[in-house]
Order: C-alpha cells, then structure tokens, then sequence
C-alpha cells in the first residue's frame, strides 16, 4: 500500500475515534484545549506530508488529500488567531473544494471538455432551459491514471435548476448528481391537487425553498453533515436523519413529499 493512502487511513481512523469518545464524552476536558491549541499544526504537517513524502520515493503525491488537509489545517489556524470563525467539527464546510480541485484538473489535465446541457436536451452554451436549469458535464483523461483500457473518465459535475418564474409547473422530479444547487419558489408555482413527490441525491446538495404559508408539506433528510433548515428550526454539524411535516400535511388535498439524501446538505426551507 502506499505511504499517501496509509497516511491518509490512519488520519481518517485517529479522527473517528477522537470525534466518536467526544460524543460519548469520554474525552477529559483538560485533554481538549491541549489537543485543540496543537490540532492545527499537526494537519498542516500532515497534508504537507501527504504531498511531500511520495515525491521521495519518486510516486505520485498525494494532491486531494494533502491540499485538503492544508486548507483545513489553515482554517483551524485562522481560527484560533481570531481571523476567521472555523471550529474542527466545521470540516463539512469545505465542500466548495471540490468544485476547486476538479476546476484544478480540468486545467492541468490532458483533454478536458465541457459541455451545458439545458433542461430540454440540447446543448447550448451558458444558455438556461425553461426553468433555468443547466447541468455541466465535465470529461477529461487523467494524466496520471494508468489503466490498460486508457478510457475517458466521464462526470456528471454540477446541476443547477432554478424553478422560481411566475406559473411554473409542479411536477414529481427525481434526480441524482455529483453537486446540485437547486432553488425553487412554490410561491410562484402552479400546484396540481395531489401529492407531488420531489427526490434529490447526490454528493453534495444546496437547495433553498420558498414555501406558500398554507401549502402543505414533508420533508426527510438524509445526510452525513450539513445544515437543516426548516423554518424555525435548524441543525448543523453532523446530521443523522431529519424528518418534518407541516400540521395541516395529512388533510391537504394540494402537498409536496421532499427527499433528500446527501452526503453534505445546506437545507433552507421558510414559508412566507
């Protein structure tokens, strides 16, 4: 195995077990503050190392990871000078990086290619379908991957659909992605009388939602971490499943069924 991927195992197992003895509270608090004030150090060294130490032995360095771990390492640092608001349990903050590293391959890769796709099929550069939605899928060959076959890598990255123009329809939607950003307004929708189910998956997911103060609904999340939005109520850091419906939800002859299920979410759902 190599070194990258140990270093990157053992990481991952030493901070699993930290985070699970914090939970149970098994963790003596004059150990926290000695262990939070070296935290940051101690993952700048090792996202360097994760760069720094294959390059010894003439391999691969390990870019995901050790650019990761430095950008975290560098946040908890800012943290603690004052500069920035960044606890260690806020790693799921940094999602947006992967837009980032992939954005990074695309540029330093051998043959990228881009193409938007509009909501009716066709490709049109930069150009919304009817409600706004656009998905960009991103090809590229890794360099550095050495597989026999030599085939293209092919990803679905980023969709975006926005539905929030006046009368637009409601319609049951179900969709999985890599990254979405979803908006939708129902305040603006026309709503046939029945139960409109709405399912989203993926990786990492942004949807905000406007809601009629009387229309009905449900929703169910699923996710890793994130934040959950819903009305007056929120959870954030890590989410295990989150379930909410309106009072009037049974009765209603007009009502929506949300799913979501991320591995992040930023969930923001108000009623107006």
């Amino acid at each position: 195995m190599r070194l990258s991927k140990i270093l990157v195992a053992l990481a991952i197992v030493l901070l699993g077990v930290y985070w699970l003895l914090d939970s149970l509270n098994l963790i003596s608090q004059g150990i926290l503050p000695v262990f939070s004030g070296y935290l940051p150090y101690l993952v700048l060294l090792f996202g360097a190392l994760l760069i720094i130490a294959p390059l010894v032995d003439r391999k691969r360095p390990c870019y995901f990871w050790g650019l990761f771990f430095l950008i975290y390492g560098g946040l908890l640092l800012a943290n603690k000078a004052g500069v920035v608001v960044f606890d260690w349990t806020d790693f799921w903050k940094l999602w947006p990086y992967l837009i980032i590293y992939f954005g990074l391959g695309m540029l330093f890769g051998n043959h990228p290619y881009i193409s938007v796709t509009s909501d009716s099929g066709s490709h049109k550069h930069g150009r919304h379908g009817r409600h706004g939605k656009r998905s960009v899928d991103i090809t590229w060959k890794d360099r550095d991957e050495k597989k026999d076959d030599e085939q293209d890598s092919n990803y679905t990255f980023v969709n975006e659909s926005t539905y929030k123009h006046e009368n637009w329809m409601v319609k049951p939607l179900n969709e999985r992605v890599r990254i979405g950003d979803y908006t939708f307004d129902f305040t603006k929708a026309f709503i046939p009388e029945e139960t409109i189910p709405i399912k989203l998956s993926g990786w990492v997911g942004n949807i905000k939602i406007t809601m009629p103060e009387d229309l009905a609904y449900r929703v169910d999340v699923k996710a890793k971490v994130g934040d959950a939005k819903i009305g007056a109520d929120k959870q954030s850091g890590v989410l295990r499943n989150v379930s909410y419906q309106t009072p009037n939800y049974e009765d209603a002859v007009r009502r929506i069924d949300f799913s979501f299920d991320f591995q992040v979410i930023d969930l923001n759902i108000v009623q107006v």
